[in-house]
C-alpha cells in the first residue's frame, strides 16, 4: 500500500509542476519501467524505447487473427 501511496504522491507532483497550457496541449508526463541509465542521450533513449515497444507489439497477439475476438 506504501508504494502505490508513493507512486500517487510522484504522479501528482509531476503533475503540479506541469504548466497548464501543456496539460491542455495534451502534453502529460508518465512514468515508465525502463533498463535505460540516467543520463542517456535524449535521441538514443527515444530510440531505445521505441525499438522496445515495436518488440512488445511483435509479440502481442494480433487482434485481427483471432477468430473469437469481438469488438
Amino acid at each position: 500500500m506504501r508504494g502505490k501511496q508513493k507512486a500517487e504522491a510522484a504522479v501528482k507532483s509531476f503533475q503540479e509542476a506541469q504548466s497548464s497550457s501543456d496539460h491542455h496541449e495534451g502534453w502529460r508526463y508518465f512514468l515508465e519501467k525502463t533498463e535505460l541509465t540516467a543520463g542517456t542521450d535524449p535521441a538514443e533513449a527515444t530510440k531505445q524505447r521505441q525499438a522496445d515497444l515495436e518488440l512488445r507489439e511483435s509479440k502481442a497477439p494480433s487482434e485481427n487473427l483471432d477468430p473469437n475476438f469481438r469488438k
